[in-house]
């Protein structure tokens, strides 16, 4: 009966310890999780903003929404969700201030199925949709 016992016990051992390192990875069915802007970096922008700077990519041309006034018009063009379909390429670069310092840089996509926003801060990419009102703003500048 012991050494039943000892065989059980060697071979759950085994079987656990294998089956934590082997890992398989299927990236034919890789799933991405897209985000919006939390929350917490929305309200310091509201707050604390101070300003925009944008580079529209096609035209070359460039505008500045300065101050907590311009951040807070700027926010007026986001959508609390993310976007499902994605652009071949984007549209202009953001940087967005907060307290007179860089804070985070953004993108703009803007096509006639999507129009979206993907911030990017510390390697990680929030997205979010444009309001009608942002894509006609956008849309002056191109």
């Amino acid at each position: 009966m012991k050494i039943f016992l000892t065989l059980i016990l060697a071979l759950t051992i085994q079987f656990g310890f294998a089956q934590d390192t082997i890992k398989q990875i299927d990236t034919t069915n890789k799933v991405i999780t897209v985000y919006p802007l939390p929350v917490e970096m929305f309200n310091i922008l509201k707050t604390k903003g101070s300003g925009i700077e944008a580079t529209m990519y096609q035209s070359s041309k460039t505008f500045t929404l300065p101050g907590l006034k311009g951040t807070n018009y700027f926010l007026s063009f986001l959508q609390g969700v993310a976007t499902t379909e994605f652009n071949a390429q984007n549209t202009a670069y953001l940087m967005v201030l907060v307290d007179d310092d860089f804070y985070m840089d953004a993108e703009v996509s803007i096509s006639d199925t999507s129009s979206y926003i993907i911030f990017k801060k510390d390697g990680v990419k929030y997205y979010n949709r444009l309001t009608p009102e942002g894509v006609a703003f956008f849309k002056r500048f191109m």
